[in-house]
């Protein structure tokens, strides 16, 4: 299974069902000039468009593996969502956002053309945000190469 080839019919009914939510974690710093490995997706919802979002990746084939839980010391809430093909498996990670500044990263996300239609990806500023309240030793590893592409000047089109 292809993790790109899914990550854009995932894009496609989003589009269509109009859901907002903007692209987070490996795949958006891949966007931002910082390609690494990633073997799921991440994606940042309003609140209010979880279950269109969660009927899309049923709809794809993805199922909930386990019960959600909040993320320590945020105001977000982890949906887990796995699909499994032969041996082949993919793990879409869902965040909730139920607070103002998780929307404004939503409202504030990049819109990168693609095939399948306008993709929305958090900003640069707005990943090292979230990346800097989680605080895990990749977040840190993810920070320090997206702030090197603020003293290169590469993809500076962020807004504050």
């Amino acid at each position: 299974m292809n993790l790109y080839d899914e990550f854009f019919l995932l894009v496609r009914l989003l589009n269509e069902l109009e859901v907002r939510y903007a692209v987070v974690g490996g795949i958006a710093l891949a966007f931002h000039g910082k390609a690494r490995f990633t073997r799921d997706l991440d994606l940042l919802v309003r609140h209010e468009d979880f279950d269109p979002l969660a009927m899309a990746l049923s709809r794809l084939g993805y199922e909930e593996t386990a019960e959600p839980w909040v993320l320590p010391d945020t105001p977000l809430t982890l949906h887990r969502f796995l699909k499994v093909d032969g041996e082949d498996e993919l793990m879409v990670d869902i965040l909730v956002a139920a607070d103002a500044d998780h929307h404004r990263v939503i409202g504030n996300a990049d819109l990168a053309d693609s095939e399948v239609g306008p993709v929305p990806i958090a900003t640069r500023i707005d990943l090292i945000r979230m990346k800097r309240s989680r605080n895990s030793a990749q977040d840190r590893v993810d920070i320090s190469a997206l702030e090197e592409n603020d003293k290169t000047g590469e993809n500076s089109t962020d807004r504050e």
